[in-house]
């Protein structure tokens, strides 16, 4: 596979690859991985504000009805779900760059949906594939990539919180 090819696959240019081979994430990473904590940033505080204003609904309904019990309750319930929220918008992510070096291996990994528990509910076996890489686990891996990388030795550069992937270099062929 070429390095242009590798570069397409997995977005990013010999700028972003120089970056993370120096440990540091290059200027177009900072902003789209900013950009994205912005993004989640909003969801969670708009989550946080919803439920806050459940709750409020459901202990003004509760007062309004000779303190019922069962609103105080669901009152609570949302108050405690938007602290949950709160909680996670103020949550750091772990950017810095890390490295993982070795023979690349994708595994087909089959999970089943719905719970166990519900017999009447049918269950669908659901496939995807991880790509494994000196140690690491990348879920969600392209099966595109299959016949191009695997048994490669490949250097992965990625975040460490969210293991997303930033960059990717051809070390040698596989065995």
């Amino acid at each position: 596979m070429s390095e242009s090819q590798i570069q397409g696959y997995f977005s990013f240019s010999n700028a972003d690859l120089e970056a993370n081979r120096q440990g540091k994430l290059s200027e177009k990473q900072t902003k789209q991985i900013s950009a994205n904590d912005d993004f989640a940033q909003k969801f969670v505080l708009g989550l946080f504000a919803v439920l806050l204003l459940i709750a409020i609904l459901f202990a003004y309904l509760a007062y309004a009805k000779n303190n019922n019990i069962a609103l105080w309750i669901w009152a609570v319930i949302f108050l405690l779900g938007a602290g949950w929220a709160l909680r996670g918008a103020r949550t750091n992510v772990d950017r810095t760059v890390q490295k993982a070096e070795g023979e690349v291996q994708f595994v087909k990994v089959e999970k089943q949906t719905g719970a166990s528990v519900t017999p009447s509910v049918s269950r669908q076996t659901v496939a995807s594939y991880e790509m494994r890489v000196g140690g690491e686990t990348f879920a969600n891996a392209n099966p595109a990539l299959i016949d191009q990388m695997q048994g490669a030795v490949y250097i992965v550069y990625f975040t460490k919180a969210t293991k997303q992937i930033l960059s990717v270099e051809f070390v040698s062929k596989g065995k």
